[in-house]
């Protein structure tokens, strides 16, 4: 019911046009998720003829546009997402003390605001708004599983902007997300051929210290990117900016051919 509720209060605020996704990939897709439409969203504005003072939230996703119990429960769940990623950037007692902040995305962008408003009575000169953009769109469609991607931009202030890049797999007959490592067979395996493609891309041998090369490893032990995705061509994997290397140093990405990736990943769990 909560999530019902989330998604109804979400597609009133937005408008919409039907559209299959502009990147998609579709693989023997035959549950009509493919074909979705563009939900829109815009609050607040940015002045930036006033040294870039205001604050906005907006939003442009794909969502599954049919009518299928499947689609509603994947237009739920990417909802609730888009609410929580703009309250990640809002005061958590403020966002306790407003229900609808936790329900809709005008309640979560109107704590987002208080809050601005209440830091620039603090200071008045410093500059900059206060932004949060969030876009979503499917990478793959297939007749088990909906591929989708989430990118999230934002500025609170500070040396730079920060961006984050998520992916979020769907099972096709139920709409019910899944972790991607239900689709790894053999994660040992997957580790040391990862490793291998990120030396690769960075132009590093297998001899070089990763740490010592500046970047930032857990507990010393190099780890598979926190997301990943399956897509028509193999698996990319998608290194966030701070996840493994410097800000400067940006997202590092590369793509894992299926012939390559073998046995190590369950193909027939995908397409």
């Amino acid at each position: 019911m909560k999530k019902q509720a989330l998604v109804l209060l979400f597609a009133a605020a937005l408008l919409y046009s039907c559209n299959p996704s502009a990147k998609n990939e579709n693989s023997g897709d035959r549950n009509g998720l493919s074909q979705g439409q563009i939900r829109m969203a815009t609050f607040g504005k940015c002045d930036t003829a006033s040294n870039g003072q205001g604050v906005s939230v907006k939003v442009e996703v794909w969502e599954p546009a049919d009518s299928s119990e499947v689609a509603s429960e994947i237009r739920n769940t990417i909802a609730a997402k888009l609410i929580d990623r703009v309250n990640q950037h809002g005061d958590s007692a403020s966002i306790a003390a407003n229900r609808a902040a936790g329900t809709t995305l005008e309640g979560a962008f109107n704590v987002f605001q208080r809050n601005y408003n209440d830091f620039k009575k603090d200071f008045p000169d410093a500059p900059g708004c206060w932004e949060v953009s969030l876009k979503g769109d499917t990478v793959m469609v297939t007749s088990k599983v909906l591929f989708y991607q989430l990118d999230h931009y934002a500025f609170t202030g500070g040396a730079h902007p920060n961006t984050f890049r998520s992916f979020h797999a769907f099972d096709a007959t139920n709409g019910a997300e899944v972790e991607m490592k239900k689709f790894v067979a053999d994660s040992a395996a997957l580790l040391q051929l990862v490793e291998r493609h990120f030396r690769k891309t960075e132009k590093l041998t297998s001899d070089i210290d990763l740490e010592e090369a500046g970047y930032f490893l857990l507990n010393h032990q190099f780890v598979l990117p926190v997301n990943y995705v399956f897509t028509q061509k193999g698996v990319l994997f998608y290194y966030n900016p701070y996840e493994i290397a410097a800000y400067a140093r940006g997202a590092i990405q590369f793509t894992i051919s299926y012939e390559e990736l073998g046995d190590m990943i369950r193909k027939k769990g995908i397409m």
